[in-house]
């Protein structure tokens, strides 16, 4: 009779010289990164990159308010008209989903806007802050509160017209017909377009 623990002495040697498993399958790239979220069609109408954090810059920067002299102009000498023009759109645009038919330039916002350097001389930048975050957080743009805050007193003219025209993007695609469901996704980091077609290719690091 066979010692059982001999058997299984033998058993384990012969493991011990056996080859180790191979490995040919083993998958030798880092996965591509993916975002999170992707905000597509009339809320990305430029189609801005969309980075990891969900987010994207603005589409024009706080110095192009240049290329809209009319819009600077009536921001500078009246900043509380602009504001209250901003604040219908987006209102409507946030409640309903479609552009203000009728947006106005006078009303509570704008009397707000110009009588708020009397309330602790903050009031007017506490409000453009606060349209500024609702601006970014709308559009799913980068940025934060310590920014928001740096550019309402800083560049409050600046900031009015950027928002504006923000809004403005949302609102002619959408009397275009270009909506979120319909509208190809945005290019994400690490992806480009093709410049003879539209599909996008990953680029592999």
């Amino acid at each position: 009779m066979v010692d059982k623990k001999h058997l299984d002495y033998q058993q384990l040697a012969q493991a011990e010289r056996d080859a180790p498993p191979a490995y040919d399958d083993a998958v030798l790239s880092q996965p591509l990164a993916r975002p999170q979220m992707t905000i597509a069609g009339a809320r990305n109408p430029l189609a801005k990159l969309v980075g990891l954090d969900g987010q994207r810059d603005w589409n024009h920067g706080l110095c192009d308010c240049l290329e809209r002299p009319g819009l600077t102009v009536g921001a500078c000498c009246c900043p509380c008209m602009v504001y209250n023009h901003n604040r219908t759109r987006l209102t409507h645009l946030s409640q309903s989903g479609q552009p203000n038919p009728a947006p106005s330039y006078c009303g509570l916002s704008c009397l707000l806007y110009a009588l708020a350097p009397q309330v602790a001389g903050i009031g007017q930048m506490a409000l453009q802050c606060v349209a500024r975050f609702q601006t970014r957080n709308r559009y799913a743009i980068r940025g934060n509160a310590v920014e928001d805050v740096l550019v309402g007193a800083i560049c409050a003219p600046c900031s009015l017209v950027q928002e504006s025209r923000e809004i403005e993007e949302e609102e002619q695609a959408l009397r275009a017909g270009v909506l979120g469901a319909d509208a190809p996704p945005p290019p994400v980091e690490g992806a480009y377009r093709d410049d003879v077609g539209v599909e996008e290719r990953t680029v592999e690091n």
